[in-house]
């Protein structure tokens, strides 16, 4: 498996996989009504989003999405053809570790509330810790940066 730099090239790619997920499923005209499109890929890219792609077998095999400014992982998903196979698991070390040298402390997400989505113990088996906090059925989870101390203060 290869995990590297999301191009404008990979829109589509990513758009299939994103279409194609069994849990946290939107249609494409449901991620338009969130402003989410082919035409934006673009401008994340410009305003500095982290974007990977996991190649697998020759294939786009999922994809994450990081904002630094907000300290967010937005997105990680895996085409369901691809599933346990450590796709998700590659991607989410990226994305932390990229996030974490932009200078971020603590980095959080959120995911469907439903406890029952395999997304809750993916996180969790991971190091990401549930705030509890839900909004609009979403809840936060998040992660401190395991290299900063109590003692950090910078």
């Amino acid at each position: 498996m290869k995990i590297r730099r999301a191009s404008i090239s990979d829109v589509s790619a990513i758009f299939a996989i994103r279409s194609r997920v069994r849990e946290n499923h939107l249609s494409v005209d449901q991620l338009a009504e969130r402003g989410i499109t082919k035409a934006a890929f673009g401008k994340w890219l410009a305003d500095g989003y982290g974007m990977w792609v996991a190649d697998l077998d020759g294939a786009a095999a999922g994809f994450a999405i990081a904002i630094p400014r907000e300290a967010t992982l937005w997105a990680l998903f895996v085409d369901p053809d691809f599933e346990g196979r450590g796709v998700g698991r590659a991607l989410l070390r990226v994305a932390e570790e990229w996030l974490f040298a932009q200078g971020c402390s603590d980095i959080s997400l959120t995911t469907d509330a439903d406890p029952k989505i395999r997304a809750h113990r993916f996180y969790e088996n991971n190091g990401w810790h549930c705030t509890g906090d839900a909004d609009k059925g979403q809840v936060e989870y998040i992660k401190s940066n395991p290299t900063l101390s109590l003692f950090d203060f910078g």
